[in-house]
């Protein structure tokens, strides 16, 4: 890649951090409501029905609630809110977010500009415009205008700065707000310097984390999507609040009423954190609450059991995993491109796994000392020095059995023979592997060197793991406390 190419790619990256959660397995929603209005109730319904992933349902339920308030901005948000969560969830097939959008942001942007005409200062036209041009910003980002990115967050953050200056406890800005005032203050330094450029706002990640509790802790129509975002950042890499933010994200869930979509992001989360089991809990758990029917629930299905694939073989269940990958594959989900490339890379770590280890099922009985299986992986050890999956197998029931010596014995080796063309999943699981059995041995500071090493490790899925067992939290993260900010 290219100097300048590298240059627009880390751009277009920290960009989308800045403007709303890119990043994040799920993103996390900014929205407006008027519990007050007519509308309300035409809202929460849309709302609910988003949470399922049932968007026919929610933009006929925002259409409802546009129709009970002529010419009010609030209602007008959230189809522009509806077809962002849409994209970012369900991830159509369009490489950028179509027309709809647009077309949804306009009519609002016009019904709040004719407010504010009316009544200069208006706070929920302040509020669900500023909320409107954040999302927008976002798109934009997406799309790779960058320069319109840094002026609608411009925008968007000035009409939110006035809402709260009338009104400072207001949800409905505070929420927006608070994810760009966390998310601004997390983009690489490098962007940093070119904010002047591309008019992309600055933050204070302290300030946006309390505000997005404020919501979370409130009793507005919008708890459950702060109580969604405010887990999303507590489990982010400055953050490393782990139990806070499954516990945040658990919460949310509970007062959804059920959502397949919320159970992928719990599942997820598991997953990186080395929790198989809890994690095939979680996703199985949400096959009962997908869509009945229809595309987005054969998506919805195929993406937790996606998700269970992945669990059960980072259990080294190596036949229940490929069993429930088969089960995936006759989902008759049309393939987007995230999902595809999810697949793709976990296929082919279970296939790298059934290649080095035929023998292995990943039963109970297949643990055992003196099975067969232990006895063929024990072959396979001898009769293959330099292959480091089956190392990894031995390693990890040497460690389950207590005896961290052998498990450091077995890793030493393949974690110095570790190179750059070693896959991500290898090296980050030799690293924390070998992390975890000289800490068990007494080595803290090896333990800590190796741990690192594998939180660093791009694009290792299990590097939450390695922060969590360093046992370090952000400077920040006594806010994600569940007692209290």
């Amino acid at each position: 890649m290219s100097r300048s190419r590298r240059a627009r790619h880390t751009l277009s990256l920290a960009v989308s951090a800045t403007l709303l959660c890119a990043a994040a397995p799920i993103p996390a929603p900014s929205a407006v409501v008027c519990p007050a209005c007519p509308a309300g109730p035409a809202i929460d319904s849309g709302l609910k029905a988003l949470h399922r992933g049932d968007y026919r349902r929610a933009f006929d339920e925002f259409k409802r609630a546009a129709d009970a308030a002529p010419g009010a901005p609030e209602p007008l948000f959230y189809p522009v809110f509806g077809r962002w969560w849409q994209y970012l969830f369900a991830e159509g097939n369009a490489t950028r977010p179509d027309g709809a959008f647009d077309q949804a942001f306009e009519q609002a942007r016009a019904a709040a500009t004719a407010r504010l005409d009316a009544q200069a200062g208006d706070v929920g036209a302040l509020a669900a415009i500023g909320g409107a041009e954040v999302l927008k910003a976002h798109v934009e980002a997406i799309r790779g205008n960058y320069w319109r990115s840094g002026q609608e967050a411009r925008r968007g953050k000035k009409a939110l700065e006035q809402a709260l200056a009338k009104s400072p406890d207001d949800p409905t800005a505070l929420f927006p707000m608070g994810a760009l005032n966390y998310y601004a203050d997390r983009v690489p330094l490098v962007v940093r310097g070119l904010r002047a450029l591309f008019f992309i706002p600055g933050g204070d990640a302290a300030l946006g984390l309390r505000q997005i509790r404020k919501v979370a802790d409130g009793s507005g129509t919008l708890r459950i999507e702060g109580r969604l975002l405010f887990g999303l950042v507590c489990a982010d890499k400055y953050q490393m609040a782990y139990d806070d933010a499954l516990g945040h994200l658990d919460q949310a869930l509970r007062e959804s009423g059920g959502s397949a979509l919320l159970r992928v992001a719990i599942g997820d989360l598991q997953i990186r954190l080395g929790r198989p089991a809890e994690a095939v809990a979680t996703l199985r758990a949400g096959l009962t609450e997908a869509m009945p029917d229809g595309p987005e629930g054969a998506r919805q299905r195929r993406w937790l059991r996606l998700g269970i694939v992945e669990a059960l073989a980072g259990d080294w269940r190596q036949a229940d995993a490929e069993q429930e990958l088969t089960r995936s594959r006759e989902e008759s989900a049309t393939l987007s491109e995230g999902l595809a490339k999810s697949e793709a890379r976990i296929a082919g770590e279970l296939a790298a796994r059934r290649q080095a280890l035929p023998f292995w099922n990943g039963d109970p009985a297949d643990r055992r000392p003196g099975s067969p299986a232990r006895a063929a992986l024990d072959r396979a050890i001898e009769s293959l020095p330099d292959a480091p999956i089956p190392r990894l197998l031995r390693a990890r029931l040497a460690l389950d059995e207590g005896d961290a010596a052998l498990a450091s014995a077995l890793l030493g080796p393949e974690v110095a023979a570790i190179t750059t063309d070693t896959p991500a999943w290898i090296d980050g699981s030799l690293e924390l592997l070998y992390g975890r059995a000289l800490g068990a041995s007494g080595d803290a500071r090896g333990a800590r060197n190796h741990l690192e090493r594998a939180a660093a490790v791009r694009r290792f899925r299990m590097a939450e793991q390695a922060r969590l067992e360093l046992g370090t939290k952000g400077e920040d993260a006594g806010i994600c406390a569940r007692g209290g900010a």
